[in-house]
């Protein structure tokens, strides 16, 4: 009985320490994780070894078989089922500054002109790699990750002077208006969607309202306080730390992308995406899912991740208002106004052309299930807060296409969010002063 015992358990964890080693790897888990996850498994094929030397063998066998036809079985079928189009992967898909040259030409639309052509794509991939390294040399000289654990912290050592791509300070450069001097200031907040790395500087939103401010009046000046991955929370901490707001000043938060729990942020500012904490088991399966093509564990996965994600989602969303209610409060302290405008994506458009239906199949089911959740209780939320307006559908008449993906716009996509943003802020006489009208 004992050398049963130990001959069962030396084959089951022969079988377990391996597998669960190189299936855990695949998915990032801790290393807590392959121990619990080794006994589990060990334990699992210690038992089936151990009656396998005994007179329960050919039941065991049998029913080791069975399971596996079943889930075969299964397999075929759901595969046999499922449509035959194009699968969606578990990732983030390409991003518009992240496809080819010709692809990023082509997606830019001519519009207003031909602004992607080669020497602004140069500079552009020059811009990127000169913000790494200015923000590797600012983790280097201004103690570390410990002193510098929110974006802003960091950005606020990165300048970078060219001809189409600037940062002054970490604040993306804004044309038209280099002659405003004494200005009230119109600040705008948010992510990558707002510092518009895809288009030059007087392509990005904040340029196409200054432009559009200034047919209006001399006194404000429409500062772009966007960064890539920043969340309301994130830049709100930003706002209170770094700005100094005057009363007449005016505050914009483009919210909900990087709100919706897909990006999540702890209290130390480190930032992970909502899919690296799910469970293990549901890690597995999208892992079988993605790379093996399992519909079964797409099924598994599908079925029960949905839940999880949703509960990413509530507490995204409660502690997105929470920042923009304490954002309203520290504006208004200081005389200012704010207004918080839920920005549109390719999710929350009404009717899709041909090319935006297949631009979403590029993108995880994960991110739009999540994205949907999110918006449903943030148009609840702007609908009964004075200082929070929705503008989700502002695309739905675009007369071309904008996506670049399903967040990222083109400057015609630019332009349109611009003339929402001054309409909202002419609407709350937010910009009375000096006008030419």
């Amino acid at each position: 009985m004992v050398a049963k015992v130990l001959v069962a358990i030396a084959v089951g964890f022969a079988i377990a320490v391996p597998l669960t080693f190189l299936l855990l790897r695949k998915v990032g888990v801790k290393s807590i994780r392959y121990f619990q996850g080794s006994t589990l498994i060990g334990a699992l094929n210690s038992l089936i070894a151990f009656f396998l030397q005994t007179r329960f063998a050919l039941f065991i066998v049998l029913a080791v078989l069975t399971l596996v036809l079943l889930v075969i079985g299964l397999e075929f079928a759901l595969r046999h089922a499922v449509s035959k189009s194009v699968i969606r992967k578990f990732n983030n898909g390409p991003n518009g500054t992240r496809v080819p040259f010709a692809q990023a030409q082509l997606d830019s639309g001519g519009y207003p002109f031909d602004y992607m052509n080669k020497k602004v794509w140069n500079e552009m991939q020059d811009f990127f790699k000169e913000m790494a390294r200015q923000s590797e040399k600012a983790l280097k000289e201004h103690g570390g990750k410990e002193e510098l654990k929110w974006a802003y912290q960091k950005n606020q050592y990165i300048s970078i002077s060219g001809e189409n791509y600037s940062i002054f300070q970490g604040i993306r450069g804004t044309s038209d208006s280099e002659y405003l001097v004494d200005s009230k200031l119109v600040l705008i907040f948010g992510g990558s969607t707002v510092f518009c790395e895809e288009t030059p500087d007087q392509l990005t939103i904040a340029s196409f309202l200054q432009r559009v401010i200034n047919l209006y009046s001399n006194s404000f000046k429409v500062v772009n306080c966007g960064w890539s991955g920043a969340s309301v929370i994130e830049r709100s901490k930003m706002l209170e730390s770094l700005i100094s707001l005057s009363p007449g000043d005016s505050v914009v938060f483009l919210f909900g992308d990087n709100d919706s729990g897909w990006h999540v942020i702890n209290s130390d500012g480190e930032r992970f995406l909502s899919h690296t904490l799910l469970p293990v088991g549901l890690k597995v399966m999208r892992l079988l899912s993605d790379k093996f093509r399992s519909e079964l564990a797409k099924w598994i996965y599908g079925e029960t991740a949905p839940r999880i994600f949703d509960r990413f989602s509530l507490v995204a969303v409660g502690e997105t208002v929470k920042a923009l209610q304490k954002s309203a409060d520290y504006c208004r302290s200081k005389g200012a106004r704010m207004v918080a405008i839920l920005q549109p994506n390719l999710y929350t458009l009404r009717t899709k052309s041909q090319y935006e239906s297949q631009l979403e199949k590029h993108f995880s089911t994960d991110m739009r299930n999540l994205t949907l959740a999110s918006y449903r209780r943030y148009e609840e939320w702007v609908k009964k807060t004075p200082y929070a307006v929705s503008a989700t559908h502002i695309f739905d008449n675009a007369p071309a296409p904008v996506f670049l993906d399903w967040a990222h716009v083109n400057a015609r996509g630019n332009e349109i969010i611009a003339k929402f943003i001054f309409e909202e802020l002419q609407r709350r006489e937010m910009l009375s002063s000096d006008s030419k009208i």
